[in-house]
């Protein structure tokens, strides 16, 4: 594949369960499980957007912990992984920084658990994205709480298709996979073997 990949975990602008804008909470899991499943599937750079200073500060003193010549020796999976992270004020800074490095502004591809007008399925998005002409930056964006607020659709090329389980799903049509798991299953969608 040519066209360099990218994620980025929102936490803001999201929705909480009453439709509000806020910024929602970094998970340690999120840190850890998304920078292993980027490495896995040679993700260039994780992005977790938050504007919270405080959540700055926890975030920070997580990658510096691993970051050590220690964890480097003791844990080096690990620390390869969490070397691509990389954390950010707004979701400007994302796109700063990739254009920064390809000279162009990455295709924005939205994730969404809930069922959208236009998504593009995943089988169709990964033969455009082997196409040998194809090397313009794609950025991945994954959610938090309750879905990403209106006011960041704008930004939004693509939009992929929801993840849902077998079609004969007995109980109907449960969508509530974490972030970790859902990252995981795009990534090997677009990119696995």
């Amino acid at each position: 594949m040519n066209a360099p990949v990218y994620v980025a975990l929102l936490h803001y602008p999201m929705r909480n369960r009453t439709g509000e804008q806020v910024a929602t909470a970094v998970t340690n899991l999120d840190i850890h499980d998304i920078s292993r499943s980027c490495r896995t599937y040679g993700v260039k750079r994780y992005f977790i957007v938050t504007p919270v200073t405080e959540q700055h500060r926890v975030v920070g003193r997580i990658l510096t912990h691993w970051s050590s010549e220690k964890s480097r020796e003791w844990h080096p999976d690990r620390f390869e992984a969490l070397a691509r992270v990389q954390l950010v004020l707004d979701f400007e800074a994302v796109k700063a920084e990739i254009f920064s490095k390809h000279g162009e502004q990455p295709e924005v591809v939205l994730t969404e658990a809930r069922p959208m007008p236009n998504t593009v399925a995943y089988a169709d998005y990964r033969r455009e994205l082997e196409s040998p002409e194809r090397t313009k930056p794609v950025l991945i964006v994954f959610g938090t709480g309750w879905g990403y607020s209106d006011v960041f659709f704008p930004e939004v090329h693509r939009i992929l298709a929801p993840v849902h389980g077998p079609k004969d799903d007995p109980d109907g049509e449960y969508n509530h996979l974490s972030v970790r798991a859902a990252a995981a299953i795009v990534l090997d969608r677009l990119f696995g073997r």
